[in-house]
Parts: C-alpha cells; structure tokens; sequence
C-alpha cells in the first residue's frame, strides 16, 4: 500500500512529540473518568496519538481501546507498554473498523482540530455509528486569545501547532447540522491553570493532598475557571439510541 503525504506527516511529527506527550498526566482520562459512569462499560478512544488517556482508563479496569490513524506509533507503544492491560487498534475516523454501536462511550482530544465543518460532519457520524451513549469531542478553545497565540507562532517552525480554534457554540452548531439523533448537547471547561496542580503538585502532597486525590478535585474545578483562561471546549454528546 502506498504511503500518503498525511502518514508520512505524522510519522514525523510523533517521532518528534510522542516522548513528550507519553510525560504528561493522561488529563482527558481523569476527566472522563470522573465526568462519565463508564465502570462495565466499553469505551473507544478515536486518534488517541501517545493513547495515554485509554492506557490510563485500561489500567484503572475499563474495556477501553486506543485507536489512531498512524500505524507505527501504535506498534511503538505496543513495544514499550507490552505489560499494560490496554488494547490498540489500527483505525481511520473517516471509516471505523468497528461495528455499530459496538461502544458505550468514545471520545477524542483534539481530533477535530485539524478539519473542515464538512469533514468534521462525517467524522461526527462515523463516531456516533460505533457509539451507543456517549461522545466527548475535546477542541482548543478561541476564547483563550493568549494560547491561540503561542500556537500562531509555534506552528511558524513545527506545522503540529497549525490547528483550528473554536469557539464554544460552533461545535453544537455543526452537531445539530448532521442527522445524528441526540438526546443532549452538553459544553463544558477542560484544562486551564489548574492543571498546575497535576504537573507540580508536591507541596500539595506535603500538606496532604495525595496524587491520587488531585487527580479527582482538578477535573472538578475546570468548570470555575472563566472561559478566557481555559484551555480546550469539551462537547459531551448523548446520543439518543
């Protein structure tokens, strides 16, 4: 099979970022975690990339599956993750290999980033075929003038910045322009400055507040944060099956 332009872009920008991004809290996976009763449940991580937020679910006893477009990264973290208990799959957005409704709940961050309002559309009723409860779509937020722009210029030397921002309503606009049947369109906060406390937490340790308990009270506190200083827009989509 021929090897496309957008394969050989992220081969090259994963064995650029993927050590750095396998470093960072599997952030999506607490939120998620918290946010959704997915215990007994299957759950699709669709372009998970690095896939440390459905490493991090398998590894809490979830039957969740990472998912990504590009082949080698995910025979990468096979190699290096071979004791963890999380499947991998080999799958394109466009086309999931998957059968309908075969999930409880998928989800993405920062997927969307990279496409059209069209190309978004067909993604958003690929995702919700192979779901039966639940899609979370996870975007940068535009809001955030101030990370729009770091992106704006770190995307002048490493094209993996030159993404899409949204703005908070664009995503129920486009959702509610498909004819994917829906119960409920929830927009909520994701990521903010409160992630400090996931990333250097010890002297909250030390006053004893444990890794453990950060992890369930930082996801909790996005939703307090005002929209300017919060990172990415999470859409938690039911779906009405």
């Amino acid at each position: 099979m021929a090897i496309s332009e957008s394969q050989v872009f992220w081969e090259e920008a994963w064995a650029r970022h993927l050590e750095q991004y396998l470093m960072l809290p599997p952030r999506t996976g607490y939120w998620i975690d918290q946010r959704l009763p997915l215990r007994g449940q299957s759950v699709l991580e669709i372009a998970g990339g690095s896939c440390r937020d459905s490493r991090f679910l398998a590894e809490k006893g979830i039957n969740c599956i990472g998912s990504d477009f590009e082949e080698k990264t995910l025979r990468y973290l096979a190699s290096r993750f071979k004791d963890s208990a999380f499947k991998l799959r080999q799958a394109d957005g466009f086309s999931l290999p998957f059968k309908d409704n075969e999930f409880h709940t998928s989800f993405h961050n920062g997927f969307w980033v990279l496409f059209s309002d069209a190309d978004i559309k067909r993604l958003a009723v690929e995702q919700a075929r192979v779901t039966k409860k639940y899609m979370v779509i996870l975007v940068h937020n535009k809001l955030n003038s101030r990370l729009a722009c770091e992106f704006e210029e770190k995307s002048m030397t490493d094209e993996l910045y030159r993404i899409r921002f949204f703005e908070p309503g664009e995503l129920s606009a486009i959702l509610n322009g498909t004819d994917i049947k829906i119960k409920s369109i929830l927009i909520e906060k994701f990521g903010g400055p409160v992630d400090f406390l996931l990333y250097r937490g010890k002297w909250m340790e030390s006053v004893g507040l444990s890794k453990h308990l950060l992890k369930r009270i930082v996801p909790k506190v996005y939703r307090f944060q005002p929209w300017n200083k919060v990172e990415r827009i999470a859409c938690v989509v039911e779906l009405d099956k």
